[in-house]
Protein backbone atom coordinates (compact mmCIF):
# COMPACT_ATOMS: atom_id res chain seq x y z
CA UNK A 1 0.00 0.00 0.00
CA UNK A 2 1.40 3.27 -0.96
CA UNK A 3 1.55 5.87 2.01
CA UNK A 4 -0.92 8.73 1.48
CA UNK A 5 -2.17 11.38 3.79
CA UNK A 6 -3.78 9.16 6.57
CA UNK A 7 -0.16 7.77 7.01
CA UNK A 8 1.80 10.93 6.65
CA UNK A 9 -0.27 12.47 9.58
CA UNK A 10 0.17 9.62 11.61
CA UNK A 11 3.97 9.63 11.18
CA UNK A 12 3.58 13.53 12.24
CA UNK A 13 1.99 13.18 14.90
CA UNK A 14 3.93 10.32 15.99
CA UNK A 15 7.22 11.49 14.85
CA UNK A 16 8.71 11.26 18.94
CA UNK A 17 7.62 7.61 18.43
CA UNK A 18 9.08 6.71 15.15
CA UNK A 19 12.17 4.21 14.77
CA UNK A 20 14.65 4.25 11.77
CA UNK A 21 16.37 1.65 10.58
CA UNK A 22 18.59 0.69 7.68
CA UNK A 23 18.44 -3.07 6.67
CA UNK A 24 21.48 -4.71 4.52
CA UNK A 25 20.33 -6.73 1.47
CA UNK A 26 19.03 -10.28 2.89
CA UNK A 27 18.35 -9.00 6.38
CA UNK A 28 14.73 -10.37 7.87
CA UNK A 29 12.63 -7.49 9.41
CA UNK A 30 10.25 -9.78 9.98
CA UNK A 31 11.14 -13.47 10.51
CA UNK A 32 9.06 -16.62 10.70
CA UNK A 33 7.19 -17.16 13.92
CA UNK A 34 7.71 -13.80 14.70
CA UNK A 35 5.08 -12.13 16.28
CA UNK A 36 4.78 -8.34 14.25
CA UNK A 37 4.06 -5.41 16.62
CA UNK A 38 5.32 -2.73 14.11
CA UNK A 39 3.40 -0.83 11.30
CA UNK A 40 6.48 0.54 8.78
CA UNK A 41 7.34 2.78 5.85
CA UNK A 42 9.74 2.24 2.87
CA UNK A 43 11.82 5.15 2.89
CA UNK A 44 14.50 3.90 0.32
CA UNK A 45 14.74 0.51 -1.25
CA UNK A 46 12.66 -2.60 -1.07
CA UNK A 47 11.15 -5.44 1.00
CA UNK A 48 9.78 -8.58 0.31
CA UNK A 49 7.22 -10.36 2.38
CA UNK A 50 6.92 -14.33 1.42
CA UNK A 51 6.03 -17.27 2.71
CA UNK A 52 7.08 -21.12 2.37
CA UNK A 53 4.21 -23.61 0.90
CA UNK A 54 4.03 -26.98 1.59
CA UNK A 55 6.17 -28.30 -0.85
CA UNK A 56 8.95 -26.48 0.86
CA UNK A 57 8.65 -23.20 -1.83
CA UNK A 58 9.83 -19.76 -0.97
CA UNK A 59 6.73 -17.61 -2.84
CA UNK A 60 6.41 -13.92 -2.93
CA UNK A 61 3.45 -12.95 -1.19
CA UNK A 62 4.08 -9.13 -1.63
CA UNK A 63 6.77 -6.51 -2.68
CA UNK A 64 7.27 -2.89 -0.74
CA UNK A 65 8.63 -0.16 -2.09
CA UNK A 66 9.60 3.73 -1.63
CA UNK A 67 6.36 4.65 0.21
CA UNK A 68 4.74 1.70 0.77
CA UNK A 69 3.39 1.02 4.18
CA UNK A 70 4.44 -2.50 5.03
CA UNK A 71 2.85 -4.91 8.28
CA UNK A 72 1.66 -8.45 9.34
CA UNK A 73 -1.32 -6.37 10.72
CA UNK A 74 -3.06 -10.03 11.62
CA UNK A 75 0.23 -9.97 14.10
CA UNK A 76 -0.27 -6.08 15.07
CA UNK A 77 -4.07 -7.08 15.61
CA UNK A 78 -3.60 -10.75 17.06
CA UNK A 79 -0.54 -11.62 18.59
CA UNK A 80 -0.15 -14.46 16.77
CA UNK A 81 3.01 -15.44 15.07
CA UNK A 82 3.75 -14.80 11.55
CA UNK A 83 3.62 -17.30 8.95
CA UNK A 84 5.48 -14.70 6.79
CA UNK A 85 8.90 -13.13 6.24
CA UNK A 86 9.94 -9.60 5.27
CA UNK A 87 13.26 -9.37 4.03
CA UNK A 88 14.96 -6.71 2.47
CA UNK A 89 15.73 -7.00 -1.08
CA UNK A 90 18.62 -3.97 -1.33
CA UNK A 91 20.06 -2.02 1.32
CA UNK A 92 16.41 -0.38 2.38
CA UNK A 93 15.82 2.28 4.97
CA UNK A 94 11.99 1.99 6.89
CA UNK A 95 10.60 3.72 9.71
CA UNK A 96 8.07 1.76 12.30
CA UNK A 97 5.91 2.89 14.43
CA UNK A 98 4.89 0.04 17.52
CA UNK A 99 2.10 -1.31 18.21
CA UNK A 100 2.33 0.38 21.55
CA UNK A 101 2.56 3.82 20.17
CA UNK A 102 0.19 2.95 17.78
CA UNK A 103 -2.75 1.79 19.86
CA UNK A 104 -2.18 4.96 22.57
CA UNK A 105 -2.56 7.48 20.00
CA UNK A 106 -5.75 5.85 18.71
CA UNK A 107 -7.04 6.85 22.25
CA UNK A 108 -6.06 10.35 22.39
CA UNK A 109 -9.02 11.50 20.00
CA UNK A 110 -11.81 10.39 18.07
CA UNK A 111 -9.60 12.44 14.94
CA UNK A 112 -6.59 9.86 15.68
CA UNK A 113 -9.14 6.68 15.60
CA UNK A 114 -10.15 7.91 12.31
CA UNK A 115 -7.06 7.99 11.15
CA UNK A 116 -6.34 4.42 12.51
CA UNK A 117 -9.57 3.26 11.37
CA UNK A 118 -8.77 4.98 7.67
CA UNK A 119 -5.27 3.05 7.51
CA UNK A 120 -6.94 -0.51 8.71
CA UNK A 121 -9.46 0.35 5.87
CA UNK A 122 -6.46 0.91 3.28
CA UNK A 123 -4.63 -2.37 4.62
CA UNK A 124 -7.80 -4.67 4.04
CA UNK A 125 -7.95 -3.66 0.40
CA UNK A 126 -5.03 -4.18 -0.46
CA UNK A 127 -4.72 -7.98 1.31
CA UNK A 128 -8.30 -7.73 -1.49
CA UNK A 129 -6.60 -7.04 -4.13
CA UNK A 130 -4.20 -9.38 -3.79
CA UNK A 131 -6.57 -12.15 -3.18
CA UNK A 132 -8.48 -10.89 -5.92
CA UNK A 133 -4.98 -11.34 -8.40
CA UNK A 134 -4.98 -14.71 -7.26
CA UNK A 135 -8.03 -15.95 -7.78
CA UNK A 136 -9.97 -14.13 -10.66
CA UNK A 137 -6.67 -13.78 -13.10
CA UNK A 138 -4.37 -15.89 -14.86
CA UNK A 139 -0.63 -15.94 -14.59
CA UNK A 140 -0.40 -13.42 -17.95
CA UNK A 141 -3.23 -11.47 -16.93
CA UNK A 142 -1.42 -10.85 -13.67
CA UNK A 143 1.95 -10.16 -14.88
CA UNK A 144 0.19 -7.70 -17.01
CA UNK A 145 -1.56 -6.23 -14.39
CA UNK A 146 1.85 -5.77 -12.52
CA UNK A 147 3.51 -4.16 -15.13
CA UNK A 148 0.75 -1.41 -15.26
CA UNK A 149 -0.04 -0.83 -11.38
CA UNK A 150 3.68 -1.55 -10.39
CA UNK A 151 6.00 -0.97 -13.32
CA UNK A 152 9.01 -0.29 -10.96
CA UNK A 153 9.02 -3.40 -8.80
CA UNK A 154 10.87 -4.82 -12.33
CA UNK A 155 14.17 -2.89 -11.52
CA UNK A 156 14.62 -3.81 -8.14
CA UNK A 157 12.59 -7.31 -7.58
CA UNK A 158 14.70 -10.50 -9.34
CA UNK A 159 12.52 -12.05 -11.77
CA UNK A 160 12.43 -15.14 -9.94
CA UNK A 161 10.42 -13.25 -7.00
CA UNK A 162 8.57 -11.88 -9.59
CA UNK A 163 7.69 -15.48 -11.12
CA UNK A 164 6.45 -16.70 -7.60
CA UNK A 165 4.67 -13.67 -7.06
CA UNK A 166 2.15 -13.70 -10.09
CA UNK A 167 1.98 -17.73 -9.17
CA UNK A 168 4.30 -19.55 -11.77
CA UNK A 169 7.80 -20.91 -11.95
CA UNK A 170 10.72 -18.75 -13.57
CA UNK A 171 10.69 -21.05 -16.88
CA UNK A 172 7.07 -19.56 -17.62
CA UNK A 173 7.91 -16.25 -16.66
CA UNK A 174 10.22 -16.36 -19.02
CA UNK A 175 7.87 -17.79 -21.92
CA UNK A 176 5.08 -15.20 -20.73
CA UNK A 177 7.84 -12.07 -21.53
CA UNK A 178 8.33 -13.71 -24.79
CA UNK A 179 4.61 -13.90 -25.64
CA UNK A 180 3.85 -10.70 -24.96
CA UNK A 181 6.97 -8.85 -26.90
CA UNK A 182 5.63 -10.78 -29.84
CA UNK A 183 2.36 -9.35 -28.72
CA UNK A 184 3.71 -5.99 -28.49
CA UNK A 185 3.74 -5.24 -24.90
Amino acid sequence: MQSNHFVDRLLEDLQDSVIYRTLTKGEEILQLGEVCDYVGIVRKGSLRMYYIDAEGDDVSFAFYLSNHIFTNYEGVLTSVPSQLTIVATKETDVELIRKSDLFAYYETSIEAQLLGRRMAELIFLEAKKRIDFLLFLNPEQRYLQLIESTPEVFKCIPQKYIASYIGVKPQSLSRIRKRLNEKGY
